[in-house]
């Protein structure tokens, strides 16, 4: 019986785990799905940050060839190998901030189910670089006279469930498709008189690749001045280049020298300070049923303002916000705008008016922990506590910055002492009426 020799002459089967010549080959659904499963396998078992893993599945999802897969895939085993658990960090699964403070942020590892529990105090848990115990974490937040702070990637599924008395419970995450196949958050918070916030941000590593990506597509060669053109009026691509690069980049200027540096550092920023007039005397007139009702009322009507003048709240404790513009001109818009609207609802509701101050400055804040700190705060702050009902005041130096652009009317200039502050501010009325 004659057997059949292989033929040298035909190629050998490819092995499994693809070769250089294999990494152009172009890769299927069926492939990309296998690797999104992986990496979420991965990221279960601790060896992925919920950052990395969507910034993972991202590059899975957008893979043509085995090399892109395989990119997404470094420094991975091929299968998830289950780690012993001695190897692992130990799981964080409670927060109490007892007229303190208590935080996680970095590499760590969340239980699975955790609580944290704030009175007259602060809880913030940074999940971006955290690892995760299974395919939800489920966390109780408690916040009494106090806050509870989470902050998840973006594309995170995200669930806020609960209920709040004379307090506030606020989910503020990315409109973002989900990442497939990603963890999901709970949150179960229970606000008294106090406040649960979640939000959604990017890494320092997600923003250095978009500085990558804006560098490698659409660098200085992606625009020559060759295609300009001959017209009387040619377009400049290369200055059009520069500022879709600086709008990938998030920067409103052309990058500073030093190169730009990540929050935590001090950049020009207008801070916009508003309050309820009299909120203590509306509960105790009122009630407390009614008047929470007109505070759920104030904070709709203030967020609605800020996300149209492309503003951002910092924070809000009881019947006030903080909030941070890029701009002069849009935070004295928003800030008019806010004040047209209580008006209007003061007209139709007489019987039960909401009234703000309002205070507005221009200057250099260090930015730390999704937060404002230093001289420029300070004053938007004494500004607002100085304004009359009703009032938007302005600082000198903010009113200089937009008064030549002839959109802004401002009166009653004068010279006020701000509590705390040793040095009289020039200051002066917002017009925003007809």
């Amino acid at each position: 019986m004659v057997t059949d020799l292989p033929d040298s002459s035909q190629p050998e089967p490819r092995a499994a785990t693809p070769g250089r010549s294999d990494m152009g080959v172009r890769v299927a659904d069926a492939e990309r799905d296998r690797a999104v499963t992986q990496l979420r396998e991965h990221a279960v078992e601790g060896r992925l940050t919920l950052d990395e893993f969507t910034q993972r599945v991202g590059l899975a999802l957008q893979a043509r060839t085995q090399g892109d897969l395989h990119a997404a895939m470094a420094d991975l085993p091929e299968v998830a190998v289950p780690q012993e658990v001695s190897t692992r960090r130990p799981a964080r699964r409670s927060f109490v901030a007892v007229m303190s403070g208590s935080r996680a942020k970095g590499r760590w590892r969340v239980g699975a189910r955790t609580t944290a529990v704030a009175v007259m105090g602060g809880c913030e848990m940074d999940l971006r670089q955290a690892e995760i115990e299974g395919p939800e974490v489920v966390i109780t937040a408690v916040a009494f006279w106090g806050g509870v702070h989470v902050i998840v990637p973006e594309g995170i599924d995200v669930q806020l469930e609960g209920f709040s008395f004379m307090g506030g419970r606020n989910l503020k995450v990315r409109d973002v498709p989900i990442v497939p196949g990603s963890p999901r958050i709970r949150v179960r918070g229970y606000a008294v008189m106090g406040g649960i916030n979640i939000r959604s941000r990017t890494s320092r590593s997600g923003r250095e690749i978009a500085h990558a990506v804006a560098d490698g597509v659409l660098g200085p060669e992606a625009f020559p001045p060759s295609l300009a053109g001959a017209s009387s009026d040619p377009i400049d691509l290369a200055a059009l280049g520069r500022d879709i690069r600086r709008q990938i980049r998030g920067q409103r200027a052309p990058a500073p020298t030093p190169p730009y540096s990540p929050p935590s550092g001090e950049e020009t920023v207008t801070i916009v300070f508003s309050d309820m007039v009299n909120y203590a005397g509306m509960t105790e007139e009122m009630g407390d049923r009614v008047s929470r009702e007109m505070l759920q009322e104030h904070h709709r009507m203030v967020r609605d303002q800020v996300q149209r003048h492309g503003g951002r709240e910092v924070k809000v404790q009881g019947d006030g916000f903080m909030m941070a513009f890029g701009g002069v001109a849009r935070a004295l818009r928003c800030a008019a705008e806010m004040q047209r609207a209580f008006h209007d609802y003061s007209s139709f509701h007489p019987e039960r008016p909401i009234e703000v101050h309002i205070g507005v400055h221009t200057g250099e804040a260090l930015e730390e922990d999704d937060d404002f700190l230093g001289h420029t705060v300070i004053v938007a702050s004494r500004l607002a506590d100085v304004a009359e009902p009703g009032e938007i005041v302005v600082s000198s130096l903010s009113e200089q910055l937009v008064v030549r652009s002839g959109e802004f009317r401002f009166g009653h200039h004068r010279e006020v002492s701000l509590k705390g502050l040793t040095t009289p501010q020039q200051a002066a009325s917002l017009v925003w009426g007809d």
